[in-house]
């Protein structure tokens, strides 16, 4: 019975191992199953995505595989190589492993280390040094662009019209058109057209201005200055009064003098004679009576040295003292008198003073009262007839100068600007216009020194139109016209260089230019 257990107890094991086993193969069957099944599923899958392949397509593909680099090398002979490599770096480690290197190491001990390390530091700082230059240059870059990016864009001036001079003669009665240039625009001044209507109202009672009843006074300090007191320039005062309307009186005050020094009867007969003889040679009086004085005296040369003739070969005046006798000669008329003061003072008062030429020259020169002509300019000024000018005046009285000058004073809005003158109905286009009409017109621009810019503008309008022009510089905005028309007494000493002697060679004199249009 006990056997028989026992038997049943060594069997029991191996049944179970077989079970297990039988159920480990049934559970790998069943998932090499599952496997399966999910690669066919998979493949399935797989092969219904992949679009399907033509005959000529699949041609392709296998050309295109055919092109291909073949495949890389064998693994195995990798791994040859890899072994060979191997060796050879060993056998290259042992190699320098034998290097003598004892010559490299004694030149390492001629090496200075603090030489190289002191190089290395003088290196250093230099490149600090450079990279603060480098930094301060970068910073003055960087501040110069900001400028330049505050700075605004540059606009060139609009061209400016510059035309090339084109010289030609001036007309030889020129009736000039004046225009003022300033930087702001341009004035215009025809002074025949505004002086015109003035000298117009001035000849109707010119008789007006002409001395009635003549005072000392005006003339005390001129007198004065000739005769070097005031009592001797009182006593002489009613022997030249008389000459006020047709000489100029210090001329005559003058004149007095040289004969009173030279002992000559100082009488209006012969200060007539001389003021008619001073004409007819274009000398001035004093210098007359002077050469006067010295032929009476025996001197001829002060005489003769008044030659008006330009030909030296053809002389006018001939003078000559011979036997107690003078003989004078006057172009072709030659007269001899007695070698004494009375008879050669009376060739000049008396014979000379008659001849055609000489004979009442100064019968027709009027000298007028200043003071009368300036009232009348300035109760002109404020008449309504000039109210029409773009200007308004004030008679000007100046010592030394022999006529009254009218200063101008340009109206309101009279002048234009350059806007204003390039609209074709501006008055400076009809000006210019009217300029351009008149066969003797000219207009002469007159350019104050800024004021360039407006003249080029003006001058390109009056060349379009055509206008004969020419142009000159003007130092300052005075406008003055000159009322030449009526000499006055001028009330001031003006002297005059006596002639050169005879047989002086004149000193040579360069003329101004001639002005010309441009």
């Amino acid at each position: 019975m006990a056997k028989k257990r026992k038997r049943e107890d060594q069997e029991l094991p191996f049944v179970a191992l077989m079970d297990t086993m039988t159920n480990v193969v049934g559970v790998l069957i069943i998932v090499l199953v599952m496997v399966g099944i999910s690669i066919a599923s998979a493949v399935r899958k797989v092969l219904s995505d992949l679009p399907p392949v033509t005959p000529e397509e699949h041609r392709k593909l296998v050309e295109e595989m055919k092109e291909l680099p073949p495949p890389p090398a064998d693994p195995k002979k990798i791994k040859e190589d890899k072994k060979i490599a191997e060796q050879k770096l060993k056998k290259a480690i042992e190699d320098l492993k034998t290097i003598d290197t004892t010559s490299a190491e004694s030149q390492m001990k001629f090496m200075d280390l603090e030489s190289f390390n002191k190089k290395l530091e003088d290196a250093r700082k230099l490149r600090v040094a450079r990279k603060a230059e480098v930094d301060k240059l970068i910073a003055e870059v960087e501040r110069m662009k900001a400028l330049l990016d505050q700075t605004p864009v540059f606009k060139p001036d609009p061209p400016t019209y510059i035309r090339l001079p084109n010289p030609r003669p001036f007309p030889e009665k020129p009736n000039e058109t004046r225009i003022f240039v300033a930087k702001q625009g341009v004035l215009y001044l025809n002074e025949k057209t505004f002086i015109q209507p003035i000298l117009d109202g001035l000849d109707k009672i010119k008789s007006q201005f002409e001395y009635k009843e003549v005072k000392i006074a005006p003339f005390t300090k001129m007198l004065t200055q000739v005769f070097g007191n005031a009592p001797a320039a009182q006593q002489a005062w009613p022997e030249i009064a008389p000459f006020v309307n047709t000489f100029q009186m210090d001329q005559v005050a003058l004149t007095y003098k040289a004969l009173v020094i030279g002992k000559l009867p100082a009488t209006k007969q012969v200060i007539s004679a001389i003021g008619d003889i001073s004409l007819g040679t274009r000398r001035t009086m004093p210098v007359v009576a002077e050469a006067i004085v010295a032929a009476v005296q025996g001197n001829l040369s002060k005489w003769t040295a008044l030659e008006p003739s330009v030909d030296p070969l053809k002389p006018i005046i001939k003078a000559t003292s011979s036997g107690g006798k003078v003989s004078f000669t006057w172009g072709a008329k030659t007269i001899e008198v007695k070698a004494n003061a009375k008879d050669v003072l009376d060739y000049f008062v008396k014979d000379l003073a008659d001849m055609p030429g000489f004979k009442g020259r100064s019968r027709d020169k009027v000298i007028y009262d200043a003071f009368k002509l300036q009232a009348v300019l300035e109760r002109a000024a404020a008449s309504p007839m000039m109210s029409s000018s773009s200007y308004t005046f004030k008679p000007s009285l100046k010592p030394g100068i022999a006529f009254i000058q009218l200063e101008l004073t340009p109206k309101a809005g009279g002048g234009e600007s350059l806007e204003q003158m390039r609209s074709e109905g501006s008055n400076y286009q009809r000006l210019m216009r009217g300029v351009k009409a008149d066969a003797s017109g000219v207009a002469i621009f007159q350019v104050m020194s800024d004021a360039f810019a407006t003249y080029h503008e003006a001058r390109r309008i009056a060349d379009q139109i055509g206008v004969a022009a020419t142009w000159e510089f003007l130092p300052k905005l005075d406008l003055l016209v000159n009322v030449t028309t009526y000499e006055v007494q001028r009330f001031a000493v003006t002297t005059v260089a006596p002639p050169a002697p005879a047989g002086t060679v004149p000193a040579v004199r360069i003329a101004a230019p001639k002005r010309a249009l441009d």
